[in-house]
C-alpha cells in the first residue's frame, strides 16, 4: 500500500441522521467513482443499516458494544484489515450514537501504526430539536455525552432545522460555537450536505484532549454500559437479545420477529413507545404487503421506507434507550408478532 488512505468518522447521539448522511456519501463516492469502505457500529446485535449497503462496497461490522473500552482494540484490527484487503480510496467509520469519539480517534491512529490511514474529518450530526431540549434542561447524561461529540467534531452538522423555530436555531448555533468554536458548522434538513464540505480540509483534529482522563469518565460513569459483563438472553424461542449493564444507562434490545406483523398495530405500537426509547430500527415483513420495509423511530419521529435489499435481510427490530422495561417491550413484540390480521 504506497498511499495513504483517509478516514472519515461519522458520529452523533442516536436519531440525528447519520445513516442518511452516509447514505448520501455512499451515492456521492458512486457517481464520482470512487471506491468506499466502511465501518460500521452498533450496541445491538443486527446492524440494520449494514443489511442495505450494495455487497459491493467493503464493510466491517463492530456489534454488541460501542467502541470504548470492550471494542476499541478491535477497531484497530477492523481498520487495518478493511485497508489492506478492499484498497479503498476512502473508509468512513459510522459509530453508534453512544460513541465517545475521542475513542475512535485514538483508535484510528493506533491504525495508521499497521497500514497507511490519515485520519482527516470528525463529522458530528446533531439533532437540532433533541439538543434543544437537552440544553434547556441544562444536565444530563445525554446532554453531556452531546456535548462531547460536538467538541470532538471539527464539522457539525446542525441537522433538522425544519424543525426548530429561527429563535432557537440562533440559541442552538450559539451554544455549538461556545462549545467547539473551531468547527465548521453546516446546517442542514434530512442530512443534505454537500460532499465537499465533508471531505474539505478544516484544519488539525485537537488529539490533545486528555484522553485517559475522559475514558475514565465514559467507562465509571457515562455511556461505557456495555463494558465488561454483557448479559446475552439467547432464548432463540422468545427471538430477542437483551442487554444488560453494570451501569444500568444504556438499555438495547434487539427483537427477531418470526413472521409479519400487522401494519396498522405496528405504527400504533412504535408511536407510543416510552420516552426513555431514543430509537428504534429495523426492517420488518407486513401482512398486508409483499414488500419489506425500513422503519426508523427517532425523537416521537415514525418513517416507513418501502426497500427492495439486494441480499438476504433479516426481518428485526432494533430499541436503544436508558431506563425502560426490556420484558415489557418484549411482551408486546411478542404480542405483535403473533397477531393475525382482522
Amino acid at each position: 500500500m504506497d498511499r495513504v488512505i483517509p478516514v472519515y468518522v461519522l458520529t452523533g447521539f442516536l436519531g440525528s441522521g447519520k445513516t442518511t448522511l452516509l447514505n448520501r456519501i455512499l451515492d456521492d463516492a458512486k457517481s464520482r467513482g470512487l471506491k468506499p469502505a466502511i465501518l460500521l457500529n452498533e450496541v445491538g446485535d443486527v446492524n440494520v443499516e449494514g443489511q442495505l449497503i450494495e455487497k459491493d462496497i467493503p464493510m466491517s461490522e463492530l456489534l454488541g458494544g460501542c467502541i470504548c473500552c470492550t471494542s476499541r482494540g478491535d477497531l484497530g484490527l477492523e481498520l487495518v484489515q478493511l485497508a489492506q484487503e478492499n484498497r479503498p480510496d476512502v473508509i468512513w467509520i459510522e459509530s453508534t450514537g453512544v460513541a465517545q469519539p475521542l475513542e475512535i480517534m485514538d483508535g484510528v491512529t493506533e491504525a495508521s501504526l499497521y497500514a497507511k490511514l490519515e485520519l482527516k474529518n470528525v463529522i458530528t450530526v446533531v439533532d437540532g430539536r433533541h439538543l434543544l431540549d437537552k440544553l434547556r434542561i441544562g444536565s444530563g447524561k445525554t446532554f453531556k455525552l452531546m456535548k462531547e461529540q460536538i467538541r470532538a467534531a471539527n464539522v457539525l452538522v446542525l441537522n433538522k432545522t425544519d424543525l426548530v423555530h429561527s429563535d432557537d436555531l440562533e440559541e442552538l448555533r450559539n451554544a455549538l460555537e461556545d462549545w467547539n468554536p473551531h468547527a465548521v458548522i453546516v446546517q442542514t434538513t434530512r442530512s443534505e450536505v454537500a460532499p465537499e464540505v465533508l471531505y474539505a480540509d478544516h484544519g488539525a483534529i485537537d488529539l490533545n484532549t486528555d484522553a485517559d482522563s475522559v475514558h475514565h469518565e465514559h467507562c465509571e460513569d457515562e455511556h461505557c454500559d456495555l463494558d465488561h459483563d454483557y448479559s446475552h438472553d439467547h432464548d432463540h424461542t422468545r427471538h430477542v437479545h437483551d442487554h444488560a449493564s453494570p451501569h444500568d444507562h444504556v438499555n438495547v434490545v434487539t427483537y427477531f420477529f418470526k413472521g409479519g406483523v400487522d401494519s396498522v398495530r405496528f405504527e400504533a405500537f412504535l408511536k407510543q413507545l416510552p420516552d426513555n426509547v431514543y430509537r428504534a430500527k429495523g426492517i420488518v415483513a407486513f401482512q398486508d404487503t409483499a414488500s419489506l420495509f425500513l422503519f426508523q423511530y427517532a425523537y416521537r419521529e415514525v418513517d416507513f421506507l418501502r426497500i427492495t435489499p439486494q441480499k438476504a435481510v433479516n426481518n428485526v427490530a432494533v430499541f436503544i434507550g436508558e431506563g425502560f422495561s426490556q420484558s415489557d417491550l418484549v411482551a408486546q413484540l411478542e404480542r405483535l408478532d403473533t397477531l393475525i390480521a382482522p
